[in-house]
């Protein structure tokens, strides 16, 4: 190795001396060119091998230089790696242990231009923020939350994407015809469509309506409706394992708490009588049904009677007229 290392040494700086000295005999007409008189010209051209002869002694003690370095001898035995623990590594093929039993999103009631969320640990309704929109703004009737807790807001005629930390909320369609939701809920995957969750529109009139976004337009198919002269209160909630429920009006004094068939809006039963108006927002969160209603009150609602009893525990802002609520049909978790 060593042999081979001096020979290419040699042949390199050899290469050099001879490009130099053509270097040097092209020189003398450049200079001339330039103003460089007949004499001058000759000195250069002596002095031309001078560099030939510089490059050939640096070649030699290139030469001496390479002859003394030595190669160390390293054997494959002394090199080290790393202890790898392969026993520890990820398995690329083990799936992902994730807890489906715990509840999905929070609580969240809603003004007409205000998003509310209830904070249980402080027994407090912590104010979000004033809705916002990129476009077609309006009073919001109700809100709703998917599986994964995205929030979903709805106005006279058109319905939106919310984001829960500031409720700033982006347009998705316009709604078709004139009819007027006061209510909206999201029902659980399996319950109409067994691939996905499916978004009802509740209508002034007890009309329980499907509504499909499709690019920027929207369609709405009614499935039913509460019957019986009954109609919307303001509000529904479907959460897996609890069941579906409405406040209803138009037949009883005050609202009334009915359980829903959820496929058609049909009414299974009158739970009973609240003994309160306008519950605009209904939901259920760890076990408790609540509602909210136009005059700014929280109530728990009897799940055997219906009846609304007033949350003293519960801060509720001043002077709020709350217009809906909102949970996730996974509140309860499982799936």
């Amino acid at each position: 190795m060593k042999s081979l290392a001096s020979l290419a040494v040699v042949l390199l700086f050899a290469f050099a001396a001879c490009s130099s000295t053509s270097s040097a005999g092209t020189a003398g007409p450049t200079d001339a060119v330039q103003g460089t008189d007949a004499s001058s010209l000759g000195d250069a051209q002596t002095d031309a091998t001078s560099p030939a002869d510089t490059a050939a002694t640096d070649a030699t003690t290139a030469v001496d230089v390479v002859d003394t370095v030595e190669t160390p001898d390293i054997a494959a035995s002394d090199i080290e790696f790393p202890d790898m623990q392969w026993d520890e590594l990820p398995d690329p093929d083990a799936t992902v242990d994730i807890d489906y039993t715990k509840p999905v999103g929070q609580l969240y009631a809603q003004t007409s231009n205000t998003l509310y969320r209830l904070d249980v640990a402080a027994n407090a309704f912590t104010l979000v923020a004033k809705f916002t929109f990129n476009k077609n703004s309006g009073s919001v009737t109700d809100i709703a939350l998917d599986m994964s807790g995205k929030l979903y807001a709805i106005t006279n005629h058109d319905i939106f994407t919310c984001v829960t930390a500031s409720a700033a909320c982006t347009w998705l369609a316009a709604l078709p015809g004139t009819g007027t939701f006061n209510g909206m809920t999201f029902v659980p995957k399996g319950t109409i469509s067994p691939v996905t969750e499916t978004l009802i529109g509740i209508g002034t009139d007890g009309s329980w309506n499907q509504i499909d976004v499709l690019g920027a337009s929207a369609t709405v198919k009614k499935l039913g409706e509460y019957g019986g002269g009954w109609l919307s209160s303001g509000d529904a909630f479907s959460v897996e394992g609890i069941g579906t429920y409405a406040t209803l009006k138009g037949v009883s004094k005050t609202d009334s708490l009915a359980k829903i068939d959820p496929t058609t809006g049909k009414i299974i039963s009158i739970v009973g009588e609240t003994g309160v108006d306008q519950l605009f927002g209904l939901a259920w969160w760890n076990g408790v049904f609540y509602g909210v209603s136009n005059d700014g009150n929280i109530y728990t609602l009897d799940t055997m009677t219906g009846k609304a009893t007033i949350v003293a525990g519960i801060t509720v802002p001043k002077g709020v007229k709350w217009w809906g609520a909102g949970v996730s049909t996974r509140a309860n978790g499982g799936i």
